[in-house]
């Protein structure tokens, strides 16, 4: 956990991105406390892993019969799944990977990649913060120092208790308008099949992942579609970090962002945010 002038961070994400890929990992099991299942076999019980049901932030929309899904099931990563996930290398990678392995149905859907893209972004980390609660616990301990009183404390944090949920007001209304200096702007809300684009493109600034982002979320400007994405680029900075602050604020999922504990101390607050890297550290 590295320290600033205010903050106790366990890793810093500055990055848009980054905060729309790491932006949850608290699963809490539906059941605390009851007994864990178990099958019989001849010689012994063996107890089987947990698995949940979540009510999804957002849901799964389909446009087609205007109905959404808010149910999902999720199960405990086993060793199967930590061998294959020792064998990638890449931070946004694994993470696809954790999603993809301890989803198990949308609805009545199977977990699939088509099914798991046309999630929003923020169903998505749900979904990962979930697996970790269901794998590890919700309760994480990060040592720090009070950037009030300069005491080195152990932090106590609830995955459960202590990151604040946002849902999707609206399920079936993905698509929001902001007004900038250029206009009135139209955009959607990113899925995962955008989520994807950012977490595989490698050696990008940014600056470059905003574009992207943007580029793949403005379907309109002042009412007219937009045909050549690189029309994108010619927006004002401005105007681009307003949308981008639109679509984080109208962007469902946990925040892991806005994550404090009180000093034990000095009984001052003290910020201590987390990403999905920082919760899979054990």
């Amino acid at each position: 956990m590295t320290q600033d002038m205010n903050t106790i961070s366990a890793e810093e994400n500055p990055e848009l991105a980054q905060q729309l890929i790491a932006a949850a990992l608290s699963i809490p099991t539906e059941e605390e406390g009851s007994p864990e299942p178990v099958e019989e076999t001849s010689s012994a019980k063996v107890v089987l892993p947990p698995s949940g049901d979540i009510e999804l932030l957002a849901g799964l929309y389909d446009p087609f019969t205007g109905t959404t899904t808010n149910h999902a099931e999720i199960r405990e990563l086993n060793g199967d799944d930590e061998e294959a996930l020792s064998k990638i290398k890449d931070y946004g990678r694994s993470l696809l990977a954790i999603l993809q392995r301890g989803t198990v149905k949308i609805g009545d859907k199977p977990c699939t990649p088509d099914v798991l893209d046309s999630l929003l972004s923020g169903d998505r980390e749900y979904l990962i913060m979930k697996i970790r609660v269901a794998t590890f616990g919700s309760n994480i301990d990060l040592e720090g120092l009070c950037p009030h009183c300069e005491v080195q404390q152990t932090f106590a944090i609830d995955l459960n208790e202590d990151v604040k949920l946002d849902r999707l007001k609206e399920p079936q209304v993905r698509t929001f308008k902001v007004d900038c200096k250029i206009g009135e702007v139209t955009f959607e809300l990113p899925n995962g099949a955008v989520q994807k684009k950012l977490i595989t493109t490698a050696d990008k600034t940014s600056a470059e992942l905003d574009s992207i982002l943007l580029k793949e979320c403005i379907s309109a400007i002042n009412g007219s579609p937009i045909l050549d994405p690189n029309q994108v680029r010619k927006i004002g900075m401005q105007d681009r970090r307003t949308i981008l602050k639109a679509i984080i604020d109208n962007n469902p999922g946990p925040d892991l962002s806005s994550i404090s504990k009180n000093c034990l101390d000095c009984g001052l607050e003290v910020p201590i945010p987390l990403t999905l890297a920082d919760l899979f550290r054990l």
